[in-house]
Parts: C-alpha cells; sequence; structure tokens
C-alpha cells in the first residue's frame, strides 16, 4: 500500500455495534496494525467501549482524536452504526485542532439503519470486504463538508404535561447530524426503545426489531394515534431568502403525523422520503429538508413513497402545546410543552465512497471479489429463473 503510507489512520471501532461484526472487526484492524507499514496500517485502532484506565466509564473518541491531533493527513475510520458516527463527530467539535483543522470521517457501518453511511455511499452495513480494500477505498475517498443542525429548546410552562415526558433534550444529542423529527416515527421509535429496555433478550436480531416497528406502524394505520398532531405544533419557516412563513395550516390541512426535518438523503434504513422534483438535496447547503407525512406515507416509505415535501429551510421554529415524542438521529425521546429553534451549527469534513479498482495484487482482496461475482451471477440466474417461470404462468393463463 505505498501511496498510501502517507496516510495516518484513526480507527475507532464500537465493538458492541453489529452483534459480532464489531468485535471481528476490531480483530482484523489490530492485526493489520500490528504489522509494519506499508503491509500494516499506520496509525492506531481504538476500541470505543474499552474501559478508561481510571475505571470511570469507556474510553470513547477522545483520547485518540487528542494524540493525533497535531497529525497531518489524518482520516477518522468510525465503525458503528449512526450513534456511534455521532458520537466521534462531537468529539471532534471538542478537539483544539492544529492549523490542519478538522480530519474528515469515513464510516464502516454496523448494525441497522446506517443512514448516514448510505448517504456517504459507503453502504447499509459492513460484511466481509478485506481490510486492505477498506484502507484503498478511504484513502481514495473525496473530502466533502457537511451541515450539523443544533436544537435550542426552551420548555413551556403552559400546556399539556406528561409523567413521563421530560424538559429538555439531554446535551449529548442538542446537534443532530441525519435528522429530527417529531410525531408517529418517534412514538414508535419510543415503544421500541421501552420494549427493548424492558425484555433486552427479546430484542437481540434485526429481523426480530424491523417486525416490531412493522407492527407498530400496521397498527396505526387503524388507530390513528397521532392524526391531531398540528392542532398542538406551530411551525414558522425561515427561507432561503430570509422570508418567514407560518405552515401550520398547510400541515393541518395535509393532516401530517409525523414532521421530518432531514439533513441527508436517507432516512430509517435508506428510504428517500424528499421528493427531487421540490428542490435539489443537499447535506451542505445550508438548508434542512422539511417534510410532513401521514400513516399511509410512513408505511409506503419501504416500498419507494415519499412524504409530503414541505419546503427547505435555513431556520425552524417550532411550538408545542402539549407532550410530543421526538427522535434525534435515531434517538427518541417523549418532551413536555417546548419553544424549539432548529438553526445551523457547524460543518463536518466527511469522506464520500468512490467507485474505485484496487491496484495492488492482494490474494485476500482477489478471493473476496471472486465470491461477490459469484454470488451475484447465481442471484442474476435465479432471479431469469424466476421471471422464465412466471412468463410460463401469465401465457398458460392468456
Amino acid at each position: 500500500m505505498a501511496e498510501g503510507s502517507a496516510v495516518t489512520y484513526l480507527v475507532l471501532v464500537n465493538s458492541k455495534s453489529g452483534g459480532q461484526d464489531g468485535p471481528q472487526l476490531l480483530e482484523k484492524f489490530r492485526e493489520m496494525a500490528s504489522q509494519p507499514p506499508p503491509q500494516g496500517l499506520r496509525g492506531e485502532v481504538v476500541s470505543l467501549t474499552d474501559p478508561r484506565p481510571d475505571g470511570t466509564g469507556v474510553l470513547g473518541p477522545r483520547p485518540g482524536l487528542e494524540k493525533f491531533k497535531g497529525t497531518r493527513n489524518l482520516r477518522v475510520i468510525a465503525c458503528g452504526g449512526d450513534g456511534t458516527v455521532g458520537w466521534v463527530l462531537s468529539e471532534i467539535d471538542n478537539v483544539n485542532w492544529s492549523e490542519q483543522g478538522k480530519p474528515p470521517i469515513a464510516i464502516i457501518p454496523l448494525g441497522t439503519g446506517n443512514d448516514l453511511s448510505r448517504s456517504l455511499y459507503w453502504g447499509g452495513r459492513y460484511k466481509d470486504k478485506p481490510i486492505q480494500k477498506v484502507l484503498h477505498d478511504v484513502e481514495m475517498a473525496n473530502i466533502e463538508p457537511m451541515d450539523r443542525w443544533k436544537l435550542d429548546l426552551t420548555a413551556q410552562d403552559d400546556g399539556e404535561k406528561h409523567s413521563k415526558a421530560r424538559d429538555d433534550i439531554p446535551p449529548q444529542i442538542r446537534v443532530f447530524n441525519n435528522y429530527f423529527s417529531m410525531g408517529i416515527d418517534a412514538h414508535i421509535a419510543l415503544q421500541f426503545h421501552n420494549a427493548r429496555n424492558a425484555n433486552s433478550d427479546k430484542f437481540t436480531s434485526r429481523t426480530r426489531n424491523l417486525l416490531f416497528y412493522g407492527l407498530e406502524g400496521g397498527k396505526d394505520l387503524v388507530v390513528h394515534k397521532w392524526r391531531h398532531l398540528m392542532d398542538n405544533v406551530k411551525i414558522v419557516c425561515t427561507l432561503l431568502d430570509g422570508s418567514r412563513v407560518d405552515l401550520t395550516e398547510r400541515l393541518k390541512n395535509y393532516g401530517a403525523h409525523a414532521l421530518l426535518f432531514l439533513n441527508i438523503r436517507s432516512y430509517s434504513g435508506g428510504t428517500r422520503p424528499w421528493k427531487q422534483k421540490a428542490g435539489v438535496q443537499s447535506s451542505n447547503d445550508g438548508l434542512v429538508e422539511v417534510i410532513a407525512m401521514d400513516n399511509v406515507d410512513l408505511a409506503l416509505l419501504n416500498i419507494g413513497g415519499t412524504g409530503e415535501s414541505v419546503c427547505q429551510a435555513k431556520r425552524v421554529e417550532i411550538e408545542t402545546t402539549r407532550s410530543v415524542p421526538m427522535q434525534v438521529d435515531g434517538e427518541p425521546l417523549l418532551v413536555n410543552p417546548f419553544k424549539l429553534n432548529i438553526e445551523f451549527f457547524n460543518s463536518a469534513n466527511m469522506l464520500t465512497k468512490k467507485k474505485t479498482s484496487y491496484p495492488y495484487r492482494d490474494p485476500e482482496v482477489e478471493e473476496w471479489a471472486a465470491r461477490k461475482i459469484q454470488s451475484s451471477f447465481k442471484t442474476y440466474k435465479n432471479q431469469k429463473s424466476i421471471n422464465s417461470a412466471n412468463s410460463v404462468r401469465v401465457g398458460q393463463l392468456s
């Protein structure tokens, strides 16, 4: 890896993400780090969930970031879910970087969701790609800025409160990278969060987790729990030209069950709720996409549906008169009546994956490529057989 020898990699692995994928990936990176460059990895591999030397909590990203804050051509690889990436981005904000500025971040997605990883073309889940190929992809990736948005919430004394709701947003999620939402989608996420905390042994597989979401979403097609969301929410958006638009009545007439404020293209495990004809979507334009969804919109997202694309805003003001469920980058909570401002916070440097060929001879990479080609060919043959059988049946019926 001669060309990559000038790049220093700080690999931050959340070994508790992705079931067994996290520990296995950590072991692969550590094995490569034990070899000298150019065959090995120049830099360091950190397990984020290892205990601190003093025994107070977990290690986290901060020590590694501090160690390499003066290193030129540093590239950070965050291995985990969207929450792990957000953790790393938050800690980067707390480091006093030298003249080269904040390092760019690549993502190896573990677990489920991974909407930021999908938006940056790193995929929805790491499987078995050789580490040499991963490092080559990171080295060749483009650096692109990404907007980040702050949530400034003030509790209201008046309104309908809930005994289990809180009056603030926890400090660690007062900035979002992917999206902020409120309404039925946040309600379902909160139901899942509470059920998993109460019965963690019953939520050990991705399939079971998705089934829970599907059942809860299907239930709301009948119950319509948040059909009156806009009776208790006022929303005003500041557009690119500086004009302030009150959207409350429009959203009430639409029958919005959920409001989504989207910074990236992907939402809820790869869906694309923004209609492109409503405006070009970008994660570095200083605008957040405002999307309304009813319960049918939410149910159809996974088969290509979209929400109602309302506007692109550079500032959003929200006021509620009752406790409302919300989620910040997938973290759900129930919040008592509030006033909330959504505003631009800062810009992060992200690495966007490019399609590149691996320029070196490596048996592991060649074997992996052969397996991928074989798997793709088998999938193609199976699909062709199914299509052929379907055509025969149609011909017989006619």
